[in-house]
C-alpha cells in the first residue's frame, strides 16, 4: 500500500469528519498522489434530543460511523490512508458486539477500500486482536504509532517489537509514525536537539516501510485567544530544523501534522455549542486566525467579512492557490455562500495541504 513515501509526502492527522474528508476531494491528482492522511475515528458526543427539555442522549456508534464506506470511496478513491479508533473507549461496541474498528475496516471493504490499521503500545487487548485480523485478511501491513511518552520511554524497543508481534507484521510491512503530540514553540529547540539521537536508536529503523514524524501546534481551543492573531506553526518549525541539521538523519521523516486543530481532541460538549465563525489560515511559519462573534446572534453572514479580512492579509496566497483559496475569494466577493463552520473546515484544511505540499517541494527543490 505504502511503496515508500519521499522527502515531499505528507501525513497529515485527520478527523473523520466531513469538513476533513471533503477538503481531500478538491485536492488536484498530483496533490492526492503525495498525500496518505491518518484518520482518527471520533468518539460518540451527546446530542440534543428533539424535545430540548428532555436530558441530552449519547450518539451511537452506528450513527458516528453510518456511510462510512461512501464517505471513504469519495475521500480517498486510491485508498492511500492509515485508520486509528484511538479515541474510542475500550468498552465501547457496536450493537452487535463487533469493535467498531472492525465494523469500520469491513465497511470500508465494501466499498473496494481497503485501509492500514493503526496501533500502538498502548492499545487494549481486543484493539490488538482486531487490528491482527485486518492485517491477516487485508494484507497491506499496519501502522505503529508511537506517541510522545513512549517514544521518549526506556523500552521503547521493546515495546515496537511487542505491538508488531501482537499486529502479526514485520517492520518490513510496517509504517511507522512518531506522534509527539501538541507542542509549543518553546519546545522546538530542544526536540530538535534530543529527536534525531532518539530516532537512530530505534531497532531496525531502516527496515521500516515508512517513517513519519508528526506534532501538533495549533491550539485545541481559540475560545480564549485575542482575535485576529498569528499562532506559530512550531510543528512545521521543528520538522524544517530537521531537515536542515548539518549532520543529515540516520533517516529523514516524512512530515505529519494535525492541519488546522488541536492535537488534543477537544470536550465532548464542545460539539453542543454553536460558537463564533472562524477561519484558520496557514502561512508560511503561522496561522491566521480570525474570528467573529456568536454564530446564534450575529449569523453565518460574518464569514464574508472574515474572507475580505484574510484576502487583505499578505500571506493570502491568491485564488488560484487551492480550492480553499478560491472559496475565500468568492465568499468575499458575494460568489459564495457564507457557509458553515463546517465548510471552513473544509476550506483551511484544503489550503493547509496544499500550503505544506508546496513548501515541502521548495524546502527539498535541487
Amino acid at each position: 500500500m505504502t511503496q515508500g513515501f519521499n522527502r515531499t509526502h505528507y501525513v497529515p492527522i485527520l478527523k473523520f469528519m466531513q469538513g476533513e474528508r471533503d477538503a481531500l476531494t478538491q485536492l488536484e491528482a498530483v496533490q492526492r498522489q503525495r498525500v496518505t492522511p491518518l484518520f482518527e475515528i471520533r468518539p460518540p458526543k451527546p446530542k440534543r434530543t428533539k424535545d430540548r427539555r428532555k436530558a441530552l442522549r449519547m450518539e451511537t456508534l452506528e450513527e458516528l460511523l453510518a456511510r462510512t464506506g461512501p464517505h471513504l470511496a469519495k475521500a480517498i478513491p486510491d485508498g492511500r490512508a492509515f485508520i486509528d479508533g484511538l479515541h474510542l473507549a475500550p468498552a465501547q461496541t457496536m450493537a452487535s458486539g463487533e469493535h467498531p474498528l472492525a465494523y469500520f475496516l469491513a465497511k470500508a471493504r465494501e466499498s473496494g477500500v481497503a485501509l492500514v490499521p493503526v496501533t500502538g503500545p498502548e492499545r487494549d487487548s481486543e484493539y490488538q486482536s482486531t487490528v491482527r485480523a485486518a492485517v491477516a485478511e487485508d494484507k497491506r501491513g499496519v501502522c505503529i504509532r508511537v506517541r510522545k511518552q513512549e517514544l521518549f520511554g526506556d523500552d521503547l524497543n521493546e515495546a515496537l517489537s511487542s505491538t508488531l508481534r501482537k499486529a502479526g507484521a514485520t517492520r518490513e510491512s510496517a509504517d511507522l509514525v512518531l506522534d509527539l503530540g501538541p507542542i509549543a514553540p518553546d519546545d522546538v529547540s530542544v526536540l530538535s536537539k534530543s529527536l534525531p539521537g532518539v530516532i537512530s536508536c530505534v531497532d531496525g529503523l531502516m527496515a521500516f516501510r515508512t517513517l513519519t514524524v508528526a506534532a501538533g501546534a495549533f491550539p485545541r481551543s481559540i475560545s480564549d485567544i485575542k482575535l485576529p492573531t498569528k499562532v506559530q506553526r512550531a510543528d512545521w518549525l521543528l520538522w524544517r530544523s530537521l531537515a536542515g541539521k548539518a549532520k543529515p538523519l540516520v533517516r529523514m521523516p516524512t512530515y505529519g501534522d494535525y492541519a488546522i486543530q488541536g492535537a488534543q481532541p477537544p470536550s465532548p460538549s464542545a460539539a453542543l455549542h454553536a460558537g463564533s465563525p472562524n477561519i484558520r489560515y496557514t502561512a508560511n511559519d503561522h496561522w491566521l486566525v480570525v474570528r467573529g462573534r456568536a454564530l446564534k446572534r450575529h449569523g453565518y453572514e460574518q464569514y464574508t467579512a472574515l474572507a475580505g479580512h484574510v484576502m487583505e492579509q499578505e500571506c493570502y496566497a491568491g485564488r488560484t492557490f487551492s480550492w480553499g483559496d478560491a472559496y475565500i475569494f468568492g465568499c468575499a466577493g458575494g460568489a459564495e455562500t457564507p457557509g458553515s463552520p463546517g465548510v471552513w473546515r473544509k476550506v483551511g484544511t484544503n489550503h493547509h495541504i496544499a500550503k505544506v505540499l508546496k513548501q515541502l517541494t521548495s524546502l527539498h527543490a535541487p
